[in-house]
């Protein structure tokens, strides 16, 4: 799964939900406040390439995916717990910045 930044029209969408066994954005710009501020809803620059990304936002923009995607959603985000990923409240995936 990753978000893919437009800076033409300033939007983010989440693409491939179904894959979640990697998180990242795409974006044409590697701006840490620039990309946080596309995204919104409680997203947050992380410093070093990175972006914290509201756990509600990528719930709330998810389409077409399998019946166990919560379950599996939710198995992502205790493994991503385990590696320092998930903000201290638990209400934010830490992403990298990939330039396309």
């Amino acid at each position: 799964m990753f978000i893919s930044i437009d800076s033409e029209k300033k939007t983010a969408l989440l693409e491939e939900p179904n894959v979640l066994t990697e998180f990242h954005i795409q974006s044409p710009i590697n701006d840490e406040d620039y990309v946080a501020s596309v995204i919104g809803n409680g997203s947050e620059a992380a410093g070093d390439a990175h972006v914290w990304i509201s756990i509600e936002w990528i719930s709330q923009n998810v389409t077409n995916v399998s019946s166990d995607w919560g379950e599996r959603f939710s198995g992502m985000v205790q493994y991503a717990m385990g590696k320092g990923w998930v903000s201290d409240p638990g209400t934010h995936l830490k992403a990298h910045i990939e330039v396309d």
